[in-house]
């Protein structure tokens, strides 16, 4: 019951606030509060308040802030769960928070262009995360098209949270560079394609995940997991939107294939279908489909005396070869009909409130019932 009250208490927090701030902002920005709740069958929740503010404060020249708090509950360690948390406790869940803040300004570049550079910082008891992003944006063929570049540096912490409460720190670099472009192709129809590049450095496990090695003698050990040091990371996506105004609907196709330099390679279909039961209530209906071949590793069972010293060895499960499928539902209200029933209400416009259910599945004989719910304020 504490639990239920405090998940509640987190997601009506934005409510408190949008009447008074409301007025300030009107003309000078956007400001959005979003508040979110994810559980699966797993026991594994996530409960999120996020802010966000984009003020003009000079010309074509944005201020943007983005406030994120997590708070996160991962399972008692058990076979079953394989929840990768400290072993301190294991039969108790773990609870942490995290905080993220970002802070950017964005630059309009004449009629067609912007610039914008964010710093990004996220801490928890066991991660911290760094990052400095730029990104490029040009509507080009009389604004039929949209391309965007954007290069970010991540400068990270992996901590492990020892059994005494000291956490130690291992660091890893990211370098990463995105090309998108967007492209309408008729009044309907809007086809997107992006290219993904990764080059990620230094520690690249998860320091709590212990792998099962037979020695020499045939005696079974825990140790630690062990990556390879670099990583190539790269993926090509494409999506078609199409509108259907005649049953105000809308259909998103879209495909991503990825490889990199472990040798993983995968391909992922998803399809959408978006459909207005009444006015306000907006019905999603959604299937994913992934498969993917192992990394060069990864082993079903890892013998011999090279595995406890230098050998790479995993235990992650998404560096195995298979398949999954992920199939769903949504319901998202949009509070305008609100907004045009009474200006008192007119804050309320573009904010909505949606609920999601997914089952996941895949051929590792793991399935879970995912929900999540997500209440959304802008201004």
């Amino acid at each position: 019951m504490t639990k239920l009250r405090t998940t509640v208490a987190v997601l009506l927090i934005p409510a408190m606030f949008i009447a008074s701030v409301s007025p300030v902002m009107a003309g000078d920005g956007q400001m959005g509060f979003t508040t979110y709740f994810f559980s699966d069958s797993g026991e594994n929740s996530v409960v999120t308040t996020a802010f966000n503010l984009a003020k003009e404060v000079v010309g074509r020249t944005m201020f943007l802030l983005d406030i994120e708090l997590d708070h996160v509950t991962v399972p008692p360690v058990t076979a079953v769960t394989g929840a990768t948390r400290p072993q301190r406790n294991a039969s108790e869940p773990f609870e942490k928070n995290r905080g993220q803040i970002i802070l950017g300004i964005e630059q309009g570049l004449g009629l067609n262009t912007t610039f914008a550079i964010n710093g990004y910082r996220s801490q928890e008891v066991d991660y911290v995360g760094n990052a400095l992003i730029g990104t490029f944006s040009q509507d080009l063929f009389a604004k039929n098209a949209t391309l965007t570049l954007r290069g970010q540096y991540n400068a990270d912490e992996v901590g492990e949270l020892l059994d005494g409460g000291e956490v130690f720190n291992r660091s890893k670099t990211t370098y990463a560079g995105v090309a998108s472009l967007s492209q309408l192709l008729s009044r309907t129809t809007v086809l997107d394609l992006s290219y993904d590049y990764n080059d990620l450095s230094s520690f690249q496990s998860d320091p709590y995940r212990m792998v099962t090695v037979r020695d020499a003698n045939g005696v079974s050990v825990q140790t630690d997991e062990l990556h390879p040091s670099a990583r190539t990371r790269q993926a090509a996506t494409g999506t078609i939107s199409q509108m259907i105004p005649g049953i105000q609907a809308s259909l998103i196709g879209s495909y991503r294939y990825y490889f990199d330099d472990w040798s993983v390679h995968s391909h992922t279909a998803e399809i959408r279908l978006n459909k207005y039961l009444f006015k306000d209530l907006i019905l999603g209906i959604d299937y994913r489909y992934y498969t993917q071949t192992g990394a060069y590793f990864w082993k079903e069972r890892y013998s011999g005396q090279q595995y406890l010293e230098d050998s790479f060895r995993t235990a992650d499960y998404k560096l195995k070869p298979f398949s999954s499928n992920n199939a769903g539902f949504s319901l998202q209200y949009l509070f305008k009909g609100l907004a045009d029933s009474s200006p008192n209400f007119e804050f309320l416009r573009t904010s909505s409130v949606e609920v999601i259910y997914f089952r996941y599945f895949n051929d590792l004989e793991f399935s879970a019932d995912i929900l999540q719910a997500s209440l959304k304020f802008a201004i």
